[in-house]
């Protein structure tokens, strides 16, 4: 197939409720959708969600990256299902994580619709249906007990809880606030967003030695690894790598340096699909447990994510909970590749990512 032209539109997105963590809060964005027209009358599209806290990307650099560099090297570009090109496109300019995974995401829908299969089909999954936990935002502990409550109720069998702007004493009592709230009865996922010190992190673990913990995400800055290697060495709480991990690279090093028990793909991290496969064969290969999350996305991201998680193999943690965080009023989930169940996420039987152009 070979690339005709490459489209970008703005779609909003709002969510039912504002959604806190250490680094950020989010009622309201607007994610950059991206459509590649290819000569055989194919179109792949895809998607970018502006996370400059995490990835460094914005709205304006996201739409720079796309209608500046990369449509004008990729149009008239012949694709194969190997998808080389994105090899070279990678190489004209560094980082900007969310456009390259665009694009990536673009280029897997449009071979999937040429293969006429759901895109996890195509990646070699079977089963359409996904578990996912949901996210307790960072607030009150009896706002965080009550929403928690409310989740269990509707289904949900994880919690993941944002923690990472407390005190040692608040972060620690948060949880055992909500873990007595609920009688213990569902295991918990912590993420700090890198809000702890390596000695914050270890000191508030040997406080939950007796409460249901899965696994404590990102306790540190994502460029310390030395203390992300600490916080894992010094408790027996698994620890995930998250902000730390945005290549094959980064997550060869964690895992050669024993810097974490677990690892989470996001491909707005990752820039795509490409390159999330890669990470999830390396975890593979070393029994490292993968999650597959993602930030705050649209219908076409979360899509992907989806797709991704779904036609890989063994696949330990499903995060994939915005949505339900999205204000749908008037939208049609399923003409968005999406079917919400309690605590599910299903994507459709349609060609790609299930989006009509």
């Amino acid at each position: 197939m070979i690339i005709d032209k490459i489209e970008i539109q703005k779609v909003p997105i709002k969510l039912n409720a504002p959604f806190k963590t250490a680094l950020r809060e989010v009622q309201v964005l607007d994610v950059i959708r991206v459509y590649i027209t290819f000569t055989n009358g194919l179109v792949g599209i895809g998607e970018a969600a502006p996370t400059k806290v995490i990835t460094g990307d914005t709205e304006e650099s996201i739409i720079a990256d796309i209608t500046d560099c990369f449509a004008p090297f990729l149009i008239g570009k012949k694709i194969d299902p190997a998808l080389a090109i994105l090899d070279e496109m990678n190489q004209l300019i560094e980082h900007h994580s969310s456009a390259k995974a665009a694009i990536d995401i673009a280029l897997h829908d449009a071979l999937a619709k040429e293969a006429k299969l759901p895109l996890y089909r195509y990646l070699g999954g079977t089963s359409q249906i996904l578990e996912t936990d949901f996210t307790i935002s960072i607030g009150t502990p009896e706002k965080m007990c009550h929403q928690a409550q409310e989740k269990v109720d509707e289904g949900f069998k994880s919690l993941k809880i944002k923690l990472g702007l407390g005190t040692i004493d608040e972060e620690v009592e948060k949880i055992r606030q909500i873990n007595q709230y609920l009688k213990g009865q569902i295991p918990f996922r912590i993420d700090a967003n890198q809000g702890w010190t390596k000695e914050e992190a270890v000191q508030i673990l040997q406080e939950w030695q007796d409460i249901p913990i899965a696994f404590v995400e990102q306790p540190v800055k994502a460029d310390d690894f030395a203390g992300l290697k600490y916080v894992t060495e010094h408790t027996n709480v698994p620890i995930m790598a998250d902000e730390s991990v945005f290549s094959y690279q980064d997550a060869k090093r964690l895992i050669e340096e024993k810097c974490c028990d677990a690892i989470n793909i996001k491909l707005m991290k990752t820039g795509g699909i490409r390159e999330g496969r890669r990470i999830f064969a390396l975890a593979q290969a070393h029994q490292i447990p993968v999650m597959v999350g993602s930030m705050i996305e649209g219908y076409g991201g979360m899509a992907a994510a989806a797709h991704f998680a779904l036609g890989m193999s063994d696949v330990r943690y499903i995060d994939l909970d915005v949505p339900f965080m999205w204000d749908t009023a008037g939208i049609s989930l399923a003409q968005q590749g999406l079917i919400l169940r309690p605590g599910q996420l299903v994507v459709t039987e349609a060609h790609g990512i299930g989006i009509g152009g």
